[in-house]
């Protein structure tokens, strides 16, 4: 029998190497890399610039990167995050409800990632990858003898569930705003309030550039929570507070901009490089106690 009761492995005698360094760095370059990813796709591929990064979901190309983007960014921040960290080099700052907050924020990914956002982000002629078919009918052997599926192609993600009734998609379209919500203020939060924490002793050392990465995080922190609160006021403003035909033409107007992408695109970019530098991708952000010293001569 497996003695439950047995110590953990010391992790110096394992094959491989689980740095917290590079965790935080691969969450940043992916978060980072994501909008760079996009526009490239648009540009490269000669296809639409979509409305927003959600809407890229409905691309051929760029709805795998972002589905595979956030989950990769989920999945990490849902499991390589312990309970254990709090309270040990590297996470000296740290506090329990911190990891859960990180833990929500990557179920808040995954949510974005997997419950789409309405409308196709552009203005289509004819059929494109991604979209839904509500009454579908037809191809009930395959191909050949096959067949053809009919129905009324939609850019509704919830529509095809006929079987959950009128109420329920439009509690469930609201998963995606409300997720989307959620990640960026909870990744504001670490980069505004953790990450300036002293959660490492060369941090406490004198020498160190704790206030430099400080006053970056502090800064990027705030981009991601201007971000969140222009968007919030924004939707607020279309949606409940302007008559319906100034609504739809200020809507037309911020869409042609593609001024949602932007702002989406600022606050990733922020969360991305606010984890790059708590993984010190460059030696400027590296405490000097930390360092490599140079050999006498």
């Amino acid at each position: 029998m497996t003695d439950t009761n047995a110590p953990l492995p010391d992790l110096r005698d394992l094959p491989f190497d689980i740095d917290l360094r590079r965790l935080n760095l691969g969450v940043g370059y992916v978060a980072l890399g994501l909008p760079v990813s996009l526009g490239l796709v648009s540009l490269l591929t000669n296809t639409c610039f979509n409305a927003s990064i959600s809407h890229y979901y409905f691309s051929r190309i760029g709805g795998d990167i972002l589905v595979g983007a956030l989950s990769f960014i989920g999945l990490l921040l849902m499991f390589f995050y312990s309970f254990r960290a709090p309270g040990r080099e590297g996470c000296l700052g740290w506090h329990w409800y911190d990891v859960v907050l990180l833990k929500l924020a990557g179920v808040a990914a995954v949510i974005v990632a997997f419950v789409p956002t309405t409308g196709s982000g552009c203005t289509y002629s004819g059929e494109v990858a991604r979209v839904f078919l509500t009454n579908a009918s037809g191809s009930e052997g395959f191909h050949p003898p096959g067949g053809t599926v009919e129905g009324t192609i939609s850019f509704d993600f919830w529509a095809s569930f006929a079987a959950l009734g009128a109420d329920v998609p439009t509690v469930l379209k609201m998963m995606h705003f409300g997720a989307a919500g959620v990640m960026f203020l909870v990744l504001g939060y670490f980069s505004a309030y953790v990450f300036t924490r002293e959660n490492s002793t060369a941090a406490r050392l004198a020498g160190n550039r704790k206030d430099r990465r400080n006053l970056w995080y502090r800064t990027l922190g705030r981009i991601i929570f201007a971000v969140v609160g222009v968007l919030a006021i924004k939707a607020a403003l279309l949606e409940m507070i302007l008559p319906l035909g100034l609504a739809q033409s200020i809507e037309a107007i911020w869409d042609s901009l593609r001024l949602t992408f932007l702002f989406e695109s600022l606050g990733l970019c922020a969360f991305g490089l606010s984890w790059m530098i708590k993984g010190r991708f460059i030696a400027a952000f590296e405490d000097a106690a930390a360092r490599p010293q140079p050999r006498a001569a």
